[in-house]
């Protein structure tokens, strides 16, 4: 792990950690989730805006229907294709760096930029008080399921910028103030990738992505790993979901 490079950057290719087999069959899988062939109870799903604009996606919910356009899909623990990918040895050796023996999860989703759809999705960070925890996640492993380039929406992040801290403690995306200072396009990096392809990202790493201009989807697994003693601020008693260490969840 070239982890200088991830300490002064706040994000790290991993290279290819799912095989051609395991990508195929997760590709299978989330599509079959959004056509309703498998199901689990309790999932979130949101479907893209109709516009582009990231204030016109709704709230989300419950599964709505067969369709490709789902923008997000949570607690994708449920299914054993993905927590068994959740659970790859290259990601246990990262979490244990971090947080040590007992690692539990914030999140682990589903994000889709349709063909021809996708959402501007505006400068960001991981965290702050609207996640209420009791302590911030610090790292974030994005997977992508298909190509990811500059024409389907890939990510463009600031390197560097998760050593300012969290910008806002209560919003999700920073000001225009706060981007003009320290989110120029000319200190950007899009972050294309090969299917197949992981990224350790930090979670105060300010980034972005745009729409999907080409017939080809961008689909993407992200998981976001924290503490296992991480707990809500508003339902203490809330367990999250163990990854590695005592309790773990099995495929």
């Amino acid at each position: 792990m070239e982890w200088t490079q991830f300490e002064r950057d706040g994000y790290l290719r991993l290279g290819h950690v799912a095989s051609a087999e395991e990508l195929c069959a997760l590709q299978t899988r989330i599509d079959e989730i959004m056509l309703g062939q498998v199901r689990y109870d309790g999932m979130y799903f949101q479907l893209d805006s109709d516009t582009g604009v990231y204030a016109d996606v709704g709230p989300g919910g419950e599964w709505a229907g067969p369709t490709l356009a789902y923008r997000k899909i949570e607690m994708l623990e449920r299914d054993p294709l993905f927590l068994r990918y959740m659970q790859h040895p290259r990601f246990r050796e990262i979490t244990r760096r971090v947080y040590g023996e007992d690692v539990a999860i914030y999140r682990a989703m589903f994000m889709n930029k349709p063909a021809h759809r996708g959402t501007v999705l505006p400068y960001h960070q991981d965290g702050g008080s609207q996640w209420g925890l009791d302590r911030n996640p610090l790292i974030t492993i994005w997977t992508a399921l298909d190509d990811a380039t500059i024409e389907n929406g890939c990510m463009q992040v600031i390197p560097g910028s998760h050593h300012h801290g969290l910008f806002s403690e209560r919003g999700h995306t920073i000001t225009p103030e706060q981007e003009a200072a320290f989110a120029r396009d000319e200190d950007s990096v899009f972050l294309e990738a090969e299917a197949g392809e992981a990224i350790l990202l930090h979670n105060w790493l300010l980034h972005r992505s745009g729409v999907n201009t080409i017939e080809r989807p961008r689909r993407a697994f992200s998981v976001c790993y924290m503490d296992a003693a991480t707990r809500s601020v508003h339902d203490p008693d809330h367990r999250f979901p163990t990854i590695f260490g005592e309790g773990a969840l099995r495929p």
